[in-house]
């Protein structure tokens, strides 16, 4: 059985993020075997799902490009912690209860929650990357998922004779395998080196090896902390990006998450390797990294630079719409700056800028051709209105948009919401499930 075609007719406003940037008005979309085939301001033809386009504009589906999709389960569950104790006493314990099961039905729940909120790919890092790419097969969201590595928690023990404790790469293997078996182009494999303090040098250099043979992205926590930095500093000589570039672990395949704490040298060095970003503002905010990610001085350089939202347990929400208006806010405080980071930029890193960092073509943007991964906002909304031409529907979506306007999304030419009801699960039975997850967490 084929995808259905899909007609999305006389949209208010369609956000294009092409290459011009055009915000076109009473047009309509016709969508066949997943592709955006015609874009008319006249009549298109007929099709399996109609929406009619009255009060509604559809936008490129957003790119969340770091999550840890199974820590749902951990959402309010330690919060108003410092970070080291956070981790330390609540979350490494709580994990250690995690079982498959629970990691399909934490990244069940997330995947619910990104599909109403017009997320339609996204880049996850956690145990049990399997049943991830089985959660979002089951949603129908796009996936790159990493398999979670890390071959030692003391940062005194990083050393080129280490040996693993953890690490299985047959593990790390079986599951590129397991991906490839799919045969499924909404899921592609990656490897996840926790960080530089979590994982040796034959580890970071054997993901490289195995990211550049397979064409596979590597995604890493880099510099998240000032303390993190400086410890490395002293105990290697170097900080973190200048270490992992000495040993050649920096390529155009690294998406990195964070990038708080970086010298202008390191951004420099970022940048000469091309390595991809993954901004997280509203964690790094609640978790009290301090600092701010220079990622204007990156975009400067012509990085490229998206969004995420961390994982439910750091961040609490999984709303890109609500990650675009803190970025923006943010680094306009923090450089005294209201023309810094303009709405139309920030829709940049939430959609083209994030497929491009995981190198999937053909999407982040509305054209004939593209893939269709859209989100269609409903207008008729009082925090939407009125809007001031293309300028200020840009600006509403950014800076007063939430997921909750969200009308239907669609994915590779499948409405995965449609009239904001999850299509292909069935949303009473999973939050039946999920009562019971508090016990199973009490005495972690």
């Amino acid at each position: 059985m084929g995808k259905p075609t899909i007609a999305l007719k006389k949209l208010d406003w369609i956000v294009t993020e092409d290459l011009d940037r055009r915000v076109l008005k009473g047009c309509s979309l016709y969508i066949e075997d997943g592709i955006i085939t015609e874009i008319s301001s006249g009549s298109i033809p007929e099709a399996d799902y109609t929406l009619d386009g009255a009060w509604k504009a559809a936008i490129p589906g957003l790119v969340n490009l770091h999550t840890h999709a199974a820590m749902t389960l951990l959402r309010g569950y330690a919060d108003d912690m410092p970070l080291e104790e956070w981790l330390e006493k609540r979350i490494w314990p709580a994990e250690r209860r995690l079982t498959a099961d629970l990691c399909y039905l934490g990244a069940l729940l997330a995947c619910m929650e990104m599909a109403r909120n017009g997320t339609t790919c996204f880049l996850d890092m956690y145990y049990y990357p399997e049943e991830t790419v089985k959660a979002a097969l089951k949603i129908g969201l796009r996936v790159v998922a990493a398999v979670g590595i890390i071959d030692t928690f003391n940062p005194e023990e990083r050393r080129p004779d280490f040996k693993l404790k953890i690490f299985s790469r047959r593990s790390a293997e079986r599951f590129i395998d397991y991906v490839k078996g799919l045969g499924d182009s909404r899921v592609k494999a990656a490897l996840g080196p926790h960080a530089p303090y979590t994982c040796s040098d034959d580890t970071l250099l054997w993901v490289k090896e195995k990211s550049e043979k397979g064409g596979l992205i590597s995604h890493i926590h880099l510099a998240e902390t000032r303390r993190e930095q400086s410890r490395f500093e002293k105990m290697y000589g170097r900080r973190e990006i200048e270490y992992l570039d000495a040993i050649g672990f920096l390529t155009g395949r690294v998406v990195a998450a964070h990038c708080v704490w970086l010298s202008p040298r390191e951004i420099n060095i970022l940048a000469s390797r091309n390595v991809k970003v993954a901004h997280c503002p509203i964690s790094n905010l609640k978790l009290a990294v301090g600092g701010v990610a220079p990622i204007t001085d990156m975009i400067g350089l012509n990085m490229t630079v998206g969004l995420g939202t961390d994982g439910a347990a750091s961040n609490n929400s999984l709303d890109i719409f609500e990650a675009m208006k803190t970025v923006a806010l943010l680094h306009k405080w923090y450089r005294w700056d209201p023309t810094v980071l303009p709405a139309w930029k920030v829709l940049d890193m939430a959609t083209v800028e994030g497929y491009k960092a995981l190198g999937i073509d053909k999407a982040g943007y509305i054209g004939v051709g593209a893939y269709a991964d859209i989100a269609i906002i409903d207008l008729k909304r009082p925090g939407l209105q009125p809007i001031h031409g293309a300028t200020g529907l840009v600006s509403n979506i950014v800076y007063a948009c939430r997921g909750s306007d969200v009308h239907s999304t669609v994915v590779d030419g499948e409405p995965i919401v449609w009239d904001r009801r999850i299509v292909k699960v069935d949303e009473d039975e999973i939050y039946g499930r999920l009562v019971k997850v508090p016990d199973i967490f009490r005495e972690a």
